[in-house]
Order: C-alpha cells, then structure tokens, then sequence
C-alpha cells in the first residue's frame, strides 16, 4: 500500500462530499418547502459525516485534508444559483436535479475506491463501502420523492 496514494484517494472522496454539501446548501436555499429543506439539510449530515471520517483517516496517515471544492463545482456552484432562479421552481425539477447530482457523486465515488482498491486497506475499504451506502440511501429517498410526483 502506497500511503502518498492513498491520501490522494481519500481527499478525493473529501473533495466529492465537499461538493455535495455545496450542493444540497444550495438546494436548501432554492426551496420554499419546509419538507425539503428538511431533507436536504439531513442530506448535507450525511456527507458531513462522511467527509469528518475521511479528514480522521487522511490524517492518521500523516496526510494534509484538503478543505476545498473543485474549481468547476465552484463554477458549477454559480451557474446553479443563477440558474437556480430561472428554472427550479417546480419540486419536481429539484427533485430530479438533485436525484442526477447524486447519482453522479455516487458513481464518482465507487469509481474512485474500486480504482484504487490497491491503496487502500481493508478496514478503510469497509468504511468507504458503508459511506456508499449512505449516500445510496439519501439517493433513494429523493428517487422516491421524484418518482411520485409522476404519479
């Protein structure tokens, strides 16, 4: 195990819950409904958890967290609240603007472990399986909410 690699791997993983927390902040803002904000607020524990568990390990290895988002999620981050008010009025379009930005992180950090797997050892790998997990679960219950409002 290369432990140089393996910090690099986790800050990425840091960065992703970075940029969800960012996210889900600016969902929270972009709606008026009590539910949601709920939720999404719940959404941002989640990867607040992740991401305080990632900082631990990153510096049991003698490693530096990183602290910041991507300088594209900070872009991302503005054309979203510009767009943000021209477009998500609808829950529904939140919804499942929310649904694809997870879908994505999610997908980014399985990649990002099972690239790695090398790097990383088995009790990390256990913890990072049960963060995918978690955000899995968030996932689900905004995929749910979508989907009803099909019905």
């Amino acid at each position: 195990m290369n432990t140089a690699k393996s910090i690099v791997v986790l800050n990425n993983l840091i960065e992703i819950n970075n940029d969800r927390i960012e996210g889900y902040e600016i969902a929270t803002k972009i709606t008026e409904e009590n539910d949601l904000k709920n939720l999404f607020s719940e959404f941002q524990e989640t990867s607040i958890k992740c991401k305080s568990e990632l900082v631990e390990e990153v510096k049991k290895m003698g490693g530096i967290p990183i602290e910041k988002t991507k300088i594209t999620a900070r872009l991302l981050k503005f054309w979203h609240n510009f767009m943000a008010t021209l477009n998500y009025r609808e829950r529904e379009d939140l919804l499942n603007s929310c649904e694809y930005e997870d879908f994505v992180i999610i997908k980014n950090y399985r990649d990002t472990v099972s690239n790695n797997i090398e790097h990383l050892p088995y009790e990390l790998q256990i913890k990072l399986k049960a963060h995918q997990l978690l955000l899995k679960a968030d996932h689900d219950k905004v995929k749910e909410l979508g989907d009803l409002m099909l019905v």
